[in-house]
């Protein structure tokens, strides 16, 4: 019994409690503490404390809040700066290629290895032909049928005979073999089985298709020759660069195997076409290479300095591009900051050249000119019609 009512005491105290609790919550929404806990201060009359003021940065003008900087309109010398890269290759004018003009076989190898030099007349390969061998035994009959009938009283029979020797001396000259040569065969009636091919110039072998014992086709190339008396720098050209790119300008050259010297060099070529993948145009440098300093493949750095005459300008950092027009800020007066409109040229190395709205020796804004132009836009100095804003001249 004793433990029924303790316990119906408890239950009873518990909803006391918590009806007590919900009451005091629901009470404290209604009541601003902030009042309790902070009386208002009303020994302070609205007499002493300060009045606003109708302008409170008067006082400041807008170059001492926005600390901007101003620069001098003014004529400079503009030079525009091409920097790009370049590689060496041979002339294609250079390059020579030696073919055999009947088929054979390679009986003996002269020029043996890639890279190795030859002068002209130097022999390159002797090559077994059974076409020549029978080219040479027809030439013979040709000869001696022209010598018996070099006195005939038959003009027919004498101008056949001089025609067919003549067609068998041309078929041999066709492949190169050499008017000594012929009279040797002549004297000698000794045909000789092989052929020695020769140097046409001095060069290098930069290519060699055959080795010894190769069947050779007629046409087909034996070895690729080419001189390094003068390369060809191939200098790339950016697309946004072309404009200023012509012929006979002279260009420093700096070459990773002597980076201590500059070269110089003078454009003679500008190719017909662009590279679609780099955007770029090959231009052409002839390098005289007569002390065989340089090798096709090697590359190098080039600059072109092209002087753009003497021009009104502005760095770009005073002028306000906006996608549609150019804005300068003029210093009116000390802090004050008047938009014109200007007509930019040519974009050089940071600085504009400025072909209208501006003229030598007036000041104006070099930093802060999207501060300056929100403030112009606020204060209405930008005509809703752009046109009815022409560009000022002050004078």
């Amino acid at each position: 019994m004793k433990r029924k009512i303790l316990i119906a005491l408890l239950i009873t105290i518990s909803i006391t409690i918590g009806v007590i609790i919900g009451f005091t919550f629901k009470i404290s929404d209604k009541i601003n503490i902030e009042r309790i806990l902070y009386k208002e201060n009303k020994t302070i009359k609205s007499a002493q404390l300060p009045k606003p003021r109708p302008n409170p940065i008067s006082n400041l003008t807008v170059e001492q809040l926005l600390n901007t900087d101003t620069t001098t309109v003014k004529r400079m010398e503009l030079i525009k700066k091409i920097e790009t890269y370049a590689d060496l290759t041979h002339p294609e004018t250079d390059i020579k290629d030696i073919t055999f003009k009947i088929d054979g076989y390679v009986e003996k190898l002269y020029a043996d290895f890639t890279g190795k030099y030859v002068q002209k007349g130097q022999p390159l390969v002797r090559i077994y032909s059974p076409q020549l061998v029978s080219a040479q035994e027809e030439f013979l009959r040709a000869w001696d049928y022209y010598i018996k009938m070099k006195n005939s009283n038959d003009p027919v029979l004498k101008k056949s005979a001089k025609d067919f020797y003549k067609a068998t001396y041309k078929r041999l000259k066709y492949w190169d073999i050499t008017d000594r040569q012929i009279e040797k065969l002549k004297k000698t009636r000794k045909v000789f089985k092989t052929m020695t091919l020769y140097s046409p110039y001095d060069g290098w072998i930069m290519e060699k298709f055959i080795y010894l014992g190769s069947q050779v086709k007629a046409g087909q190339p034996l070895f690729r020759i080419a001189k390094h008396k003068d390369l060809w720098l191939i200098a790339k050209i950016y697309e946004k660069d072309l404009p200023y790119i012509k012929e006979g300008q002279i260009v420093d050259i700096y070459f990773d195997a002597y980076p201590q010297k500059v070269y110089k060099g003078k454009i003679d070529y500008l190719y017909p076409m662009m590279d679609f993948q780099n955007r770029t145009r090959d231009v052409r440098i002839v390098i005289n290479n007569k002390d065989y300093k340089f090798l096709p493949g090697m590359y190098s750095k080039v600059k072109i300095n092209i002087p753009l005459g003497k021009v009104l300008a502005l760095p770009d950092t005073a002028v306000l591009d906006t996608g549609t027009r150019h804005i300068v800020f003029w210093q009116k007066e000390k802090g004050v900051f008047e938009p014109i409109f200007v007509k930019v040229g040519r974009y050089v190395d940071g600085y504009y050249e400025i072909l209208e709205g501006v003229h030598e020796g007036m000041v104006v804004a070099n930093s802060a000119l999207f501060l300056l132009d929100a403030d112009a836009q606020l204060k209405g100095k930008y005509k809703k019609d752009n046109k009815s804003m022409p560009m000022m001249h002050h004078h």
